[in-house]
């Protein structure tokens, strides 16, 4: 279950160490820099379940100094720059640009960009959380960890969409089952973010007959969680072995493939006018991301799932009413 904290520094405010407590675990120190209209917001949420928070902060300056054991983190500046101290080594974090750093002992300042407030999105990944241990590089000597640049713009989008929609005046994502879905959406995204070839393949499977296998548990879990790591524990085989199979078999991704079986199946919902609504349908089908829904979608029909749904509805209201004039 997903819960979600909005906290606003003010002024004259005490108790500023809750801010640091939820920017990093056992904070030493934390103060806000020097300067006129300080300011500092931070948007948490925290999914329990994979042992994940993503937050969302924006600030005039602050700093921060501490030693932290427990957590994977990724820092995502989106204005402005990140100063991170380790030891002897000095690390510079610009927009667009990301630092995946495992437990150390670190100062941390940020500062404006342009002379607008910094933003940033970070992500704290329980180094303790069973779901993503199988997903995460081995933290070894060096706490700075590689990551994929080409995966860091859908993450930052994933996170703006969840902020936008917890933001809003009716939330979907906050209840179940949409939170949970999100919640291996969110695990996806943390897996490309890590790909850096470290998966192994395991054994020699024929690539066909698992792809055949892995359709087939697609299709019976759609509206569930999945992510292709659940997938290929299933299948008992490794992650890298499944993607090859899948991209030298039928050209797409594991994602790929089972995002199509999701559209085809609320486009059958669709034009068959059931469920409540579309959002409803697009749960049941196992979608959390309502946008990349209706984008994915409109790619892949031409229209948009509402056009589908009402004109479904329009045809079978007509059908009735012509049964019961015609009764």
């Amino acid at each position: 279950m997903l819960s979600y904290h909005s906290r606003h520094w003010k002024e004259n405010a005490r108790g500023r160490a809750d801010f640091g407590s939820l920017l990093f675990s056992a904070p030493d120190h934390f103060d806000m820099s020097n300067g006129p209209d300080r300011k500092l917001s931070i948007h948490s949420a925290a999914f329990p379940d994979i042992g994940t928070s993503l937050l969302g902060v924006t600030s005039s300056g602050h700093e921060i100094d501490l030693a932290d054991d427990k957590y994977l983190t990724v820092m995502i500046p989106t204005r402005g720059r990140t100063h991170v101290h380790m030891d002897r080594r000095k690390s510079v974090i610009e927009e667009g640009a990301a630092l995946a750093l495992g437990p150390s002992e670190r100062w941390t300042r940020v500062e404006k960009g342009n002379r607008r407030d910094f933003r940033a999105n970070l992500v704290k990944i329980s180094l303790d959380a069973a779901p993503v241990r199988h997903i995460l590089p081995v933290v070894a000597g060096d706490p700075v960890l590689p990551i994929a640049p080409n995966a860091l713009a859908g993450f930052k989008a994933l996170m703006d969409y969840l902020f936008r929609d917890l933001a809003s005046p009716m939330p979907t994502l906050i209840h179940r089952p949409a939170s949970d879905l999100f919640a291996a959406l969110v695990l996806e995204h943390i897996r490309m973010l890590f790909l850096t070839g470290m998966d192994e393949i395991i054994d020699d499977t024929p690539r066909h007959a698992l792809v055949g296998r892995a359709e087939d548990y697609m299709v019976a879990h759609l509206g569930e969680p999945l992510t292709v790591p659940i997938m290929a524990e299933a299948l008992g085989v490794s992650v890298r072995q499944l993607q090859d199979a899948f991209r030298q078999s039928v050209g797409q991704s594991p994602w790929e493939r089972l995002t199509a079986h999701r559209l085809d199946r609320a486009r059958r919902r669709l034009l068959a006018g059931g469920g409540p609504s579309v959002t409803a349908i697009a749960f049941d089908c196992g979608f959390s991301h309502l946008g990349r829904f209706a984008q994915t979608y409109r790619a892949a029909f031409g229209e948009a799932p509402s056009t589908t749904f009402r004109r479904a509805r329009a045809h079978s209201n007509a059908i009735r009413t012509d049964a019961t004039q015609s009764g």
